[in-house]
């Protein structure tokens, strides 16, 4: 397994944001994208970020999606597509957006993750070539023994197949997909563990999500902590 390098921005990424999630556990039937930390919209504060390192964005919703969700990525000049059918859930997401893509990584985040870092997407597709562009890896991040397939970087050519299969024999967890694949050695997946994923992202916030009312205040209150003059902000 590839050992991650220092941080080193690649070019030629997609940025996929997966927007099709339900807001189950929060007050209210507003989804999580649409609501102001900062205030900046959820899904405009992804956007924007991941435009500073992406060659393209791309939005992934649900096929029966009626929220301003769609609307809003249009409007925010992203590329927006629905999950794969007849599939539901985040494993159809990351597939239908790795499907869309038109480089050879793709960052893939879930949509309610408000501080992702420039920085650490960088580091991610560096590791992710550590051996050679014509040898790229999956990228994913694990902290405290957990997986973020949701937060992470793949490779279009070996990862859209695996995934198609993987929902055609059943299979809804892109955290069991990723450990099937680590076990097997196929396609190649790089663990960006902690000591990497602190190093470029010292503050540890890029995986904060806002899941439930407690999350959303705490982002909130993380939002107020980080404002600065213009001369001195930074979105790293």
């Amino acid at each position: 397994m590839p050992t991650p390098p220092q941080e080193n921005a690649t070019s030629g990424i997609t940025g996929i944001v997966l927007g099709g999630g339900r807001s189950r556990r929060l007050v209210g039937s507003q989804s999580k994208l649409l609501l102001h930390i900062g205030g900046k919209l959820v899904l405009a504060r992804v956007a924007d970020t991941l435009r500073m390192v992406c060659s393209e964005l791309v939005l992934v919703v649900r096929s029966d999606q009626e929220d301003d969700i769609p609307d809003l990525g249009i409007a925010l000049n992203m590329h927006v597509v629905s999950d794969t059918e007849p599939y539901k859930g985040p494993l159809a997401g990351i597939h239908a957006g790795l499907s869309a893509s038109t480089t050879p990584l793709s960052f893939v985040v879930a949509g309610d993750h408000p501080f992702v870092s420039r920085n650490l997407v960088s580091a991610m597709a560096a590791a992710a070539t550590a051996d050679g562009i014509e040898n790229p890896t999956a990228v994913i991040p694990r902290t405290e023994g957990v997986l973020h397939p949701l937060h992470a970087i793949y490779p279009r050519e070996h990862w859209v197949p695996y995934f198609a299969d993987a929902m055609s024999e059943g299979e809804t967890s892109p955290r069991r997909v990723i450990e099937k694949a680590t076990i097997s050695d196929y396609p190649p997946v790089t663990v960006f563990a902690d000591e990497y994923l602190e190093k470029a992202d010292p503050r540890r916030i890029s995986l904060v999500d806002i899941d439930t009312p407690e999350n959303l205040n705490a982002a909130r209150k993380i939002a107020e902590a980080r404002k600065f003059t213009p001369r001195h902000h930074s979105l790293g």
